[in-house]
Parts: C-alpha cells; structure tokens; sequence
C-alpha cells in the first residue's frame, strides 16, 4: 500500500503497558500490516522480556523480525517519512527534527483524551497543539466534540473508532446473580470501590479488587469472576478500557456518566448509571439489584455483548488504512490536507 511515504516514527513516552501506549502499539501493527516501515522511538530500551511485548498482539514486534527501535532524540522526520504521536508534548522533539522540505501534515497525532480541550492540560500546549496543521485521528465522536472548537479547520481530522480484543475478555452468560453477588473492581483509578465495599462486604455481596495496573491475564480472570464489575471512569479521559472488557465478560457494569465511558455506555441499555465518586449511590444500584429478573438481567448482557463487538482491531485497522489512503494520496499531489471536519471514520 505504501507509496513513496514508507518510513512512520511511532513516538512512546513508555514501554509500560498503559491503555494509550496498548493504543500505540496497535497502530504500529496496523501500519506494518498495509506495508509500512514502524520505527519505535522510546526514551526507554527495548527488551524482549517487558510485559507490553509478552502480549500475543505485541510479541512480533522486536528488532529480531526487523523492527527498529531507537532513542526519541535520535529521530529524524525525512521529506517522505510520517510521525505518529499521542503525547502532546513529544511534537516539541519531532518539530525540532523535521527536514527542510517536511511537511506539518506528515504528523500524525491520535487524539485519545477529552483533556487536550482542557486548558490547564499541560499548561495549555494542547490545546495551543490543536490549531497546528497536522493529521489527526480521534478515538471517538466524544473526543472530536471536545477538542473541536481549537481544531485548525484546513487539517485532516478523521474519528477512527476505538478498537480492542474483546474477544479475549469474552464469556457468554445466561443464568442470574450468584449468592452473594461477586463484585469486581479496580483501585488505581479510584478507591470508590473500597468504599462501597466498606459499606455492603457481608452483606449478600463478595468483593474483589486489583489495586495495581496489571496483566491481561489477571484482568480476564477478575472480570470472569464477577457477577458485577464497579466502573470508575475519570471525569476526563478518553476511553475507559475496563467497562468494556468487563462487558464482553458479561459482566453488568455499573458507571458514572464521565467522559472516558460516553463512546459505549448507553445507560439503562447496557449498563447502569451511578453518580461520579459517590459510594452511595454506588451502594444503592447494587442493592437494587436483589429485585432485577433474569430476563432485564440478560437483555442488559446482551446489549452489553453487541457494543463490545462494535469495538474491533479489525475494524479500526481497516479504516486507518484509509486513512492513510487519503493522507498519503494529498501529501504526494503536493495539494492541501484539508478535509471536511465532520468525517467520520466509525
């Protein structure tokens, strides 16, 4: 697929397997599928024990099978080569590496959070960053509503929704609760959980948490275990992985309405609302739940099953692919990378 644009720089603050670096990664994959070289640019050094590249999405990824990688002050942006960057401020090291001839359009920013639209955000150099002339992908229409006032209007933006390996997490259930009702969560994010807990443990309901950012493999297990899953979204954040894990899982999650959930959490549909950081009201939904019929129970899975399989890597690939198509084909006619603002890539 790739014309004379062949060489993309992927720029990642870490190799620790966070959601926005997973993100990263997926899009190296992506690009090496339709025949574009990645080089990964890491302050960190590579090595093939890490726990990012122990992931079966990830493993291949290695100077072994002829993937550069190199330090983020050893790039430089050639007249047919294209950045890709998800850290605002790592633009500071690629703008200082970019030949005479590079375009600004030939950097590629994937937009992952609704904070970028935030001006205390890294003291507003995001959203200062949004008026520049460069690619843009936003993960989702939630994240494009936010950032959209700063955007500069002759650049390409395009909503590639978000895509996982949910199937991974999948495990398809029919019956009602257990007693007690098995209830999982996570702690790195916010201790609502413990909480709750604190209020309702023993009381019809077991509780289960993870309090450190983990593996796959234990996350699976967690969600499997649980009857309910305790979602707690930032206020401001771009997509909040574990509700939707949980979901495959068929796990009901109970959320708060912020903006890390809005792209899949339709409330009442498939999961149930809570207000933000409130252990009360948390509390409540799960005692409601002693009186909800098998039936609502799994209409609510079910709805929860469809929306985790809108959210494929395959379909995110395909339509970065084109993406690129559009991209690469303006940048070699030399003409401007204006494209309408409301393109959408879902």
């Amino acid at each position: 697929m790739a014309g004379r644009f062949k060489r993309i720089y992927f720029l990642t603050p870490t190799f620790r397997p966070v959601g926005g670096v997973v993100k990263i990664f997926d899009y190296v994959n992506h690009a090496w599928s339709l025949g574009y070289e990645p080089v990964i640019c890491c302050p960190e050094t590579y090595k093939p024990g890490l726990p990012l590249f122990q992931n079966e999405r990830f493993i291949n990824i290695s100077p072994e099978n002829g993937v550069r990688f190199t330090d983020l002050e050893k790039i430089s942006v050639g007249p047919f080569d294209l950045a890709f960057l998800s850290w605002p401020t790592h633009y500071e090291i690629v703008e200082k590496r970019l030949s005479r001839w590079t375009r600004h359009e030939q950097v590629i920013f994937i937009v992952q959070n609704v904070r970028w639209a935030n001006p205390e955000f890294e003291k507003g150099y995001a959203v200062r960053l949004l008026s520049k002339p460069m690619a843009r992908i936003m993960t989702n229409d939630v994240v494009l509503e936010a950032v959209k006032p700063y955007l500069n209007p002759t650049s390409m933006t395009e909503v590639i929704l978000l895509g996982h390996d949910t199937g991974f997490f999948a495990k398809r259930r029919s019956n009602g609760f257990g007693s007690p009702i098995r209830v999982g969560y996570t702690t790195w994010k916010s201790d609502v959980g413990d909480r709750v807990a604190s209020l309702l443990d023993g009381v019809d309901f077991e509780f289960r948490a993870i309090r450190e950012p983990v593996g796959w493999d234990e996350l699976k297990k967690l969600y499997r275990w649980s009857d309910v899953f305790l979602a707690t979204p930032l206020a401001e954040e771009g997509f909040y992985m574990p509700g939707l894990e949980a979901m495959a899982a068929g796990a009901l999650v109970i959320s708060p309405d912020a903006g890390g959930n809005r792209a899949y959490c339709e409330f009442g549909g498939n999961c149930l609302q809570v207000d933000l950081d409130d252990e009360k009201s948390y509390a409540g939904a799960l005692k409601g739940l002693h009186s909800m019929k098998t039936g609502e129970l799994n209409r609510l899975r079910q709805e929860a099953y469809t929306t985790a399989k809108r959210h494929t890597l395959e379909n995110e690939r395909e339509r970065f692919r084109g993406f690129m198509e559009r991209l690469t084909g303006l940048l070699e006619r030399g003409g401007s990378v204006n494209v309408p603002l409301d393109r959408r890539g879902t």
